[in-house]
């Protein structure tokens, strides 16, 4: 005799039971359990027959985890009779890596009939035949891969497996990625802030003062005229600090109507000491330029004390600024023709956070700070479609279509989705992204200034009601703040993220199609991403670290298929082109590029005039930058090492140092990649003068580095494992020896961390129970480390087979506890994701790979079951 249980449709257990023959009326029972434990889950009575069926006979969730039998009652003289046990399925996984793949195996027990793959929360395959296996493409960052196993009565998933594959460092040489360049397209340009393409032969660019610039093609792609004012708004533009004209967008028909909109921070001179307005307004090109007497205020019609007084924020079209930056700045016009304009908080003011209380009118929709605004073109009203429209769209809130920004400063239309760079406080910035068809309701909030990134900012006891930031707990104990979908940190130069443009077409090379390229002004860098919709963004190949970026501020495609960028530092125009034949590194991983450049000469800073002052005798060498220009052919090698010299080290007698000061006043450039393992590295630098030493475009030294300034000269910093770029530059004046060396050891790794929790399926109360483990290969004490911990629930909200994240909640400093949970966001639509960190007391983080716990009603992602 045997059985089969099998789960039907409505989620309760059938069960089929094979006998040559059974007698009818004799007494059976299904038990559940293992070992020497079983009890009695349903009861069944014989008929005649060789296969017998029994429907519905217990809720396949009661039986979840338990082995099944069938037990027979003695009957007539006939004894007991037990089947054999049908096991519940188990699964885990293995992963193997290569350079392309990782190869993932599931191994089962039980009767498991098909295997599911997933990767970060969402399915990439399906196998219904043993062995169980996948490919899964290698991308770069941290990614989980996870598998479920389907049984006849239940399914159940593995334990999740993180896999991180570091994002590869630029190459060594130029400071670009292999195959691209930065080309200078027009240059001359005044503190540029923003760029708009007219057509196939025409580029307008905005300076920071109030003018508009246009450039028009005089041939091909490379020949492209000198800029002329074409719109001069200097007499309106308030151009102190951040505050300027800072955007400009041309209308998607531009070579019917003409128009073109620019938004700034409106001069209202004295009036303004405390506040001022911003507007958006709209100009005609007239064949030669914009004509003035063609202004047009789409957005910002009010202005004065009856937009920025302390009770007139409220006033509809009305943009107030009360600090120095975070203005209206980017604009985009959606596949509807409606226009996008974002405004940041307007509270940057010299003053802590939780002192800044204008911040907060970033939470109220009818404030038009910290937003993303969509409106009509004409009218500058609120269009239908946005998530608070009334009426005639008249009111701020019908015009709001995400909120809770601190500086969206740069943002690009992307299908149906608005990826937005949002700049950060002090820790980190972020790329968001809003869905530009959303429900009818709150517009989409993402968090500022309660959250940065996923983290609380230091606003003080929000659950007190007394707190002014008391709005704050709302916001974020809802889980309604969406999570970005990517965040960076700071580094000592902070940072500004510039979003730019997805990298689509035959230009670039394969391996960069579809990937999210951006931007950062303050750290100066050009990035990738890839960036699926709706899903959490890991980081790609970089192209440009800071030695090479030029300041990004504005990044769009341009008029000849290249992607462009406006770069503040340089003020240029310039285009990111790409050849194979771009040379790359030329010294292998282990090695690096020296080279020696001349420091002397006419314009040396060893020769300039400095105010006097105990320092004075510094400044030289903080102002000196090594030229590209090279004294001798470059070398590789295997140190960052220049042996003590009073001479010209370059130098030969076929050709000696014949400057001005002979064995003085050069500079020399190590510039390499090495790979290390994940964990605390101290570097040290020892020179005779003045260094700069660079770790991945972070800088860690920039002085003098003699054995004066002792443990200064040495700096620990946490590095994850794989290939990074170390680049060091030594300066020497006039000193009688010169002499640099740089050496790093890695003097801890980061702790490991495990998170369990007690089932995978929320408990009926609603709650998971989860339990830590943190360890430290140097030794930290366990108490410390749990002290330095985390525990972060996250709330996957899936739409068909994609999803986005919410942050949910996060625990500290904790080694076991229960959560609460519901998924009252998204009924029947939604996964916890949990995951815990810990950091030793270098800094080395480490993370557990996350779990996943699902809702009995949560069907979907990996918990469909």
């Amino acid at each position: 005799m045997s059985f089969e249980a099998r789960r039907d449709a409505t989620g309760r257990v059938d069960l089929a039971l094979f006998t040559s023959a059974s007698t009818p009326g004799r007494r059976g029972r299904l038990e559940a359990g293992g070992g020497s434990s079983w009890r009695t889950v349903a009861e069944l009575t014989l008929a005649a027959g060789r296969t017998l069926t029994f429907d519905d006979v217990v809720a396949a969730a009661s039986v979840r985890g338990v082995g099944l039998r069938v037990r027979l009652d003695g009957y007539d003289g006939l004894a007991d009779y037990v089947t054999a046990v049908q096991e519940p399925p188990a699964v885990s996984i293995d992963v193997t890596t290569d350079a392309e793949t990782h190869s993932v195996v599931a191994e089962t027990t039980g009767p498991v009939e098909e295997v599911r793959f997933f990767v970060d929360g969402e399915r990439v395959a399906v196998d219904r035949t043993a062995p169980w296996r996948a490919e899964v493409p290698v991308t770069s960052g941290r990614h989980d891969l996870a598998a479920r196993a389907y049984a006849p009565v239940e399914s159940v998933l593995s334990r999740a497996v993180d896999v991180v594959t570091p994002v590869a460092s630029v190459e060594s040489d130029t400071g670009m990625t292999a195959g691209f360049r930065l080309e200078t397209v027009q240059s001359g340009f005044d503190l540029p802030t923003s760029a708009a393409v007219v057509g196939d032969d025409l580029v307008l660019v905005a300076e920071k003062s109030g003018l508009v610039k246009a450039m028009a093609r005089t041939s091909g792609d490379a020949e492209w005229g000198v800029p002329r004012v074409v719109l001069d708004l200097r007499d309106l533009v308030h151009d102190e600090a951040d505050a300027g004209l800072a955007g400009i967008v041309a209308d998607p028909d531009f070579g019917v109507n003409g128009h073109l909109y620019v938004s700034y921070v409106l001069d209202e001179g004295e009036e303004g000491a405390i506040g001022r307005s911003q507007q958006v307004v709209r100009y005609t090109w007239d064949g030669d330029r914009f004509a003035p007497g063609s202004r047009h205020v789409v957005l910002g019609s009010v202005t004065g004390a009856a937009c920025h007084g302390p009770t007139s924020v409220r006033t509809p079209d009305c943009m107030p600024i009360w600090g120095s930056a975070h203005t209206v700045g980017d604009m985009a016009f959606d596949h509807s023709g409606n226009l996008l304009v974002g405004v940041g908080d307007s509270a940057m003011v010299f003053a802590a956070l939780k002192d800044r209380r204008e911040a907060a009118h970033v939470q109220d929709p009818e404030v038009l700070t910290g937003k993303v605004l969509r409106v009509d073109p004409v009218t500058g009203k609120g269009v239908p479609g946005n998530p608070m429209y009334a009426g005639d769209g008249s009111s701020n809130a019908s015009r709001v279509l995400a909120m809770g920004f601190r500086n969206p400063f740069r943002f690009v239309v992307d299908g149906d989705h608005l990826i937005v760079g949002d700049v950060g406080e002090g820790a980190f910035e972020e790329i968001d992204v809003v869905h530009l068809d959303q429900a009818t309701g709150r517009p989409a909030n993402y968090g500022w200034p309660c959250l940065e990134g996923d983290r609380a900012t230091d606003l003080g006891d929000v659950d007190d009601p007394a707190s002014q930031w008391h709005l704050c707990a709302r916001v974020r104990a809802d889980g309604d703040a969406k999570v970005p979908a990517y965040a960076y940190p700071h580094t000592s130069g902070g940072g500004s993220v510039t979003a730019g443009v997805p990298l689509r077409g035959s230009r670039y090379p394969a391996s960069f199609d579809d990937v999210f390229l951006y931007g950062d002004y303050a750290q100066n860098h050009l990035r990738t991403l890839t960036l699926p919709h709706g899903g959490t963004a890991q980081p790609g190949p970089p192209v440009a670290d800071s030695t090479a970026a030029g300041g990004p501020v504005d990044i769009f495609e341009g008029p000849d298929g290249w992607v462009w960028q406006v770069s503040i530092y340089s003020g240029s125009l310039q285009r990111l082109t790409w050849s194979s034949g771009t040379p790359g590194a030329a010294c292998e991983v282990g090695e690096f590029r020296r080279s020696f450049h001349d420091l002397d000469g006419p314009g040396s800073t060893f020769d300039e005039e400095h105010p006097p002052g105990p320092y004075a005798w510094l400044q030289p060498y903080a102002d000196t930058h090594l030229p590209s220009e090279v004294l001798a052919p470059v070398t590789c090698t295997p140190t960052i090492d220049l042996p003590p010299t009073s001479g010209a080290p370059w130098a030969t007698a076929e050709q000696p140092d014949d400057r001005s000061h002979p064995g003085d006043r050069f500079g020399v450039s190590w510039r390499g990649r090495v790979r290390l393992t994940g964990g605390t590295y101290r570097f040290s630098v020892r020179g005779s003068e003045w260094m700069r030493l660079r770790v991945d475009d972070r800088v860690l030294h920039d002085f003098y580095s003699n054995d004066f300034w002792g443990s200064a000269r040495q700096h620990d910093v946490v590095l994850p494992e794989g290939l990074h770029v170390i680049s060091v530059e030594y300066i020497h004046g006039d000193e009688d020896l010169a002499y640099a060396r740089a050496t790093w050891d890695r003097i801890g790794g980061p702790p490991t961390v495990r998170l369990d929790v007690s089932d995978t399926w929320v408990a009926a109360d609603g709650t998971v129970r989860w339990d830590l483990e943190v360890s430290d290969p140097d030794g930290d004490d366990v108490s410390d480390l749990l002290g330095r911990s985390r525990v972060v629930a996250e709330f996957l909200h899936y739409e068909g087979e994609a999803h986005h994240v919410h942050p949910y909640r996060q625990v500290e400093g904790l080694a076991s506890g229960t959560l609460t949970v519901d998924d009252a966001h998204a009924s029947g639509r939604g996964v916890i994701r949990l995951w815990a960190e810990a950091a030793d007391v270098s800094g080395a983080t480490g993370r557990s790979a996350p779990v996943y716990v699902c809702f009995e009603s949560g069907d979907v992602g990996p918990c469909a079951d």
